[in-house]
């Protein structure tokens, strides 16, 4: 007995020198990381490995530092930052000697290298996104002349609105986007995300392109093609999601402005940490004169300049644990105020809203995310008859439309065994609005309009994306929806009598399955061919419901019998890059809409238009989307856009004379290029180009929109460590091209130059 316990005390005795001596002979390991400009990286995964296995892992702090102890030998140091390139390199421990603090600086991603989120609803590599997708950084934002999202949008080919017009002086209904020749209309058949959270008006449809700070955008991933399979209801020609800044250590961005037309404009982003806990501050105040949306020789004394303001503050609060997993908690306050081309038309919108969730990252590998938000809003506007001579207007209408709407995503995730990965989730957004109208006839109030109702959705979907063989890699995704309306009714109280006629509409639900299956294949590295086949749909908003609304001499009424639209589609194309120097991507689509919603003509008079919002029968969109992106030199980028897109209706039931005619507001050409030179000690000019073809302004094709070209062009010189100097000019031939007709041609924005400086601060 007292033998076993000598032999027990004389062996912890040695395995007590044996750590002690392994602790003495580990060394410690320590470094910086930083991006091309200098700036930490927080969060960096940095792995050490020796014959092929993982010895030490780290993540780096708040001021991009790492440190671990190794025992001599030799190994491998990789380190990996989401939108950087891979770093590696060969360390050397010694026994004994000193190691000087690592200094690692990482390279942009290439081109095939970049992590985009939008297409698959987790991180995946561009060229492994199971969609077409386009993304737009923090640099094309601010290279571009564009002060607004939708201007810097239209640099993708087809990306199209409503109306052609700028949402600087556009009416904001009309501010719905498509893609792929979809065809616009006032609701947007794409949807519009913040940092997930949709942007899309729950009431209308449309898009307040101006909620954003441009400064605060961080990139903007554009998916093409039907995505109601992960998305649900509104993304029936794709995702546009625009990502903002996160919270980070002593970062300021503001860039202030003032040119023509009095147009001035502020914007800024800032943000701090405080160990685990970060704030961000963002905001954004424009004003504009705007100018004459007629021609001189057509305008009268009735007509006035669109012109246009708005304010936005963003504050975001979050609290991180690691890496993987925060909380977060984020509201807006926004409004704008515009004057729509004559002396009493106007309109004026405010918003609040609020999000909060979080993201959590489970020991086996799993990412939980949960958003939740809500939105209150106001908007009013007046409409008015103008009379032939343009010379006086008399008021028709005024509206007040009270919304408010709330929702929330959940949705999980995980990769599999390092090649499979799995998403699953569930969306619920329910909505309550009002159209609240005063009726006027010969400038006297007539009669008061109430029409509104409720509307709530709610779907679940579930994705796979399983790599089959090193080459080929198969997507299969399902999303099952469901939509309510209720409580709808229309009261209409005249106001000479006091007599009231109320409406009411019996609730109405629908369903949809919302399958997608692609399959990607890997000719050669950096060489990907794709297919994909899928089912999209977007049910009618409360607004095509039950709200009427005019524009200049055209009135369009709602229809409360409205169903959704459903969009069946396919595509093949081949994705390419090369050198870490240029990339392409070329895309055939074809897509079909069952019941599109369309404004059909119902009379043309002299004086007044009269159309309603009908499910219109089918439509077809078919074509080729081309993107190639080039870097010649160093400082030097070069991008380049083409769509070709056949957008027919192929059946109209209602009125088979528009059978074969071209689907309203889809352009059969779009073209785009930008090329940029940045050096950052000395200047950056950048130069856009982008031209539309032909297309028509109603279901009848008899009011052509005729082709145009414009080019924009921006040159910054810095001045010094944070400021830098800068010219921007819009149209810069100051090309004269129409964007509406209704019937009279409405204009688009004549040369618009500003000068300004920005802020650049940062630890």
């Amino acid at each position: 007995m007292n033998y076993c316990r000598l032999v027990l005390l004389l062996a912890c005795a040695m395995l007590s020198v044996a750590l002690t001596a392994l602790a003495q002979s580990q060394t410690q390991i320590s470094g910086r990381i930083v991006d091309a400009a200098g700036a930490t990286l927080k969060g960096a995964q940095v792995e050490v490995m020796q014959n092929r296995a993982t010895v030490a892992t780290a993540t780096t702090d708040d001021e991009g530092r790492f440190s671990f102890k190794l025992p001599a030998g030799e190994y491998e140091l990789r380190v990996r930052a989401p939108g950087f390139a891979e770093f590696s390199q060969r360390l050397s421990v010694k026994a004994g000697a000193a190691n000087p603090s690592l200094a690692i600086k990482l390279e942009p991603a290439g081109l095939a290298e970049t992590i985009t989120v939008t297409p698959a609803r987790a991180a995946v590599r561009l060229e492994d996104a199971p969609a077409s997708i386009s993304l737009l950084d923090a640099h094309d934002v601010q290279n571009a002349a564009a002060q607004t999202t939708d201007d810097l949008l239209r640099q993708i080919p087809g990306f199209s609105l409503f109306r052609r017009a700028s949402s600087l002086v556009a009416n904001p209904t009309t501010g719905g986007v498509s893609l792929r020749g979809a065809g616009a209309s006032g609701a947007s058949r794409t949807l519009v995300l913040q940092d997930g959270v949709p942007l899309n008006d729950a009431f209308g449809g449309w898009v307040y392109w101006d909620r954003v700070p441009r400064t605060a955008i961080e990139r903007i991933e554009v998916v093409r093609g039907g995505a109601s399979d992960l998305y649900g209801s509104d993304a029936l020609s794709g995702v546009i999601n625009l990502l903002t800044r996160p919270p980070s250590t002593r970062h300021v961005n503001l860039e202030a402005s003032y040119g023509n037309r009095d147009t001035g404009e502020v914007s800024f982003f800032a943000s701090e940490k405080w160990k685990s806990f970060g704030a961000a501050i963002s905001g954004e105040a424009f004003r504009t004169d705007g100018y004459f949306l007629l021609a001189p020789t057509i305008r009268g004394t009735a007509d006035a300049q669109a012109a246009s303001k708005h304010r936005v503050l963003n504050l975001r609060l979050q609290k991180d644990f690691n890496a993987h997993s925060y909380v977060f908690a984020r509201g807006t306050l926004f409004d704008e105020d515009r004057k729509n081309g004559t002396v009493l038309q106007f309109n004026d919108t405010a918003n609040e809203s609020l999000a909060a969730g979080g993201r959590v990252q489970t020991g086996d590998g799993s990412n939980w995310e949960l958003t939740l938000f809500g939105n209150q809003q106001r908007y009013h506007q007046s409409f008015t008859a103008v009379a032939a001579n343009r010379n006086s207007e008399t008021l028709s209408r005024l509206q007040f439309v009270p919304a408010r709407d709330g929702g929330l995503s959940f949705n999980w995730s995980r990769l599999n065994a390092g090649k499979h990965l799995l998403v699953a989730g569930v969306d619920v957004r329910g909505v309550r609005g009002t159209s609240d109208e005063i009726v006027y006839a010969n400038n006297r109030a007539t009669s008061f309009v109430s029409a509104g109702g409720r509307q709530r959705r709610a779907g679940g979907f579930l994705q796979g994306i399983f790599q089959l063989n090193a080459k080929l890699s198969l997507t299969a995704s399902g999303r099952y929806d469901n939509w309510r309306n209720s409580s709808a009714a229309s009261v209409t109280r005249t106001l000479a009598t006091g007599a009231v006629a109320p409406r009411f509409f019996a609730p109405r639900s629908e369903e949809a399955f919302s399958p997608r299956l692609a399959l990607s294949y890997a000719v050669a590295e950096h060489v990907n061919l794709h297919v994909a086949g899928y089912r999209a749909f977007r049910a009618p908003t409360l607004n095509e419901l039950y709200r009427s609304f005019r524009v200049g001499d055209t009135l369009t009424q709602s229809n409360e019998k409205l169903t959704a639209e459903h969009l069946t589609g396919g595509e093949a194309g081949v994705a390419a890059a090369a050198w870490q120097r240029a990339r392409l991507r070329v895309t055939g689509f074809w897509t079909e809409t069952v019941n599109p919603i369309a404004n059909f003509t119902l009379s043309v008079t002299p004086t007044l238009i009269t159309r309603e919002r009908r499910n219109l029968g089918r439509t077809r969109s078919r074509g080729l989307e081309a993107e190639a992106e080039f870097k010649p030199a160093q400082h030097w980028q070069i991008t380049a856009g083409y769509l070709l897109v056949d957008a027919t209706i192929r059946r109209a039931p209602q009125d088979a004379r528009l059978e074969g005619l071209w689907v309203p507001q889809v352009a059969r050409h779009q073209f785009t290029l930008q090329t940029a030179y940045s050096h950052p000690r000395f200047v950056t000019a950048a130069l856009q180009f982008r031209a539309v073809g032909k297309q028509f302004d109603d279901d009848q094709n008899i009011l052509p929109l005729g082709s145009f070209a414009v080019v924009d062009a921006t040159v910054a010189r810095p001045l010094g460590r944070w400021f830098e100097v800068f010219v921007a000019v819009q149209n810069l031939l100051d090309e004269r091209f129409v964007v509406g007709r209704t019937p009279l041609e409405t204009l688009g924005m004549p040369r618009l130059v500003r000068g300004g400086v920005r802020l650049k601060l940062e630890r």
